[in-house]
């Protein structure tokens, strides 16, 4: 029987600095650049990129706020080669996108990388890169072992698209029974309605849902 003491029922007992991870999901290039894959491609559902970029300037602050609380920073990098996908995965993205489109993320290019604004410190223990090549950054890859040896209880998410990677690693984060924290406005989506309705549904199934300054507020504290 899990005793009462054991679980952590308010947002800053879950987001103590010294148990937090703070996942940057997918500030890449092409998914947040104005001269990215997303942004010049004109894909069906990327509708609006308005919100992007007050996302990266909101993630830009949340990291600085980690980095001087002593948060746990992993950065998550989407890689599109084909070498890395499934034949489900390929034939949704061909589905959406034509066979002829050229590849988003792909390993070695700058679409690849982390947007300069955000990009991690190579020679910080504290900042990891954690690469994958399906939505959630939990399939296939190192991030749970990586969190479970930092000792981390809860992570706090921040990224696009928010109705894809970062919902798909909340669900899967909350059901490896980490706590879950979302930034709302350091998340974006293509579409403002998919951003909404995601959040609802995270703050609703899977854990708080509150502002960068919130979030920093409590740090600073």
């Amino acid at each position: 029987m899990i005793e009462s003491t054991q679980v952590l029922e308010t947002l800053g007992a879950q987001i103590e600095p010294s148990h937090t991870a703070l996942l940057v999901v997918d500030m890449q290039n092409d998914f947040v650049h104005p001269e990215g894959w997303v942004a010049t491609q004109a894909m069906p559902g990327y509708l609006d990129s308005a919100g992007v970029s007050k996302a990266v300037s909101c993630c830009a602050r949340l990291l600085e706020g980690a980095r001087s609380a002593g948060v746990l920073r992993v950065f998550i990098r989407m890689l599109g080669d084909e070498a890395y996908l499934s034949p489900p995965v390929i034939a949704q993205y061909r589905r959406l996108q034509g066979e002829g489109r050229p590849g988003c993320t792909l390993q070695g290019t700058w679409g690849a990388e982390v947007h300069d604004s955000l990009a991690p410190n190579a020679d910080d223990p504290l900042e990891q890169i954690v690469d994958k090549a399906r939505y959630s950054a939990f399939a296939g890859t190192r991030l749970d072992q990586l969190l479970r040896s930092h000792g981390i209880k809860t992570v706090v998410m921040c990224g696009v698209a928010t109705s894809g990677c970062v919902e798909s690693t909340s669900r899967d984060a909350f059901c490896a029974d980490y706590y879950v924290v979302t930034a709302s406005d350091a998340c974006a989506d293509y579409d403002p309605e998919r951003h909404e309705y995601s959040l609802r549904k995270i703050d609703l199934s899977f854990g708080y849902v509150v502002d960068s300054d919130r979030l920093l507020e409590s740090w600073d504290s």
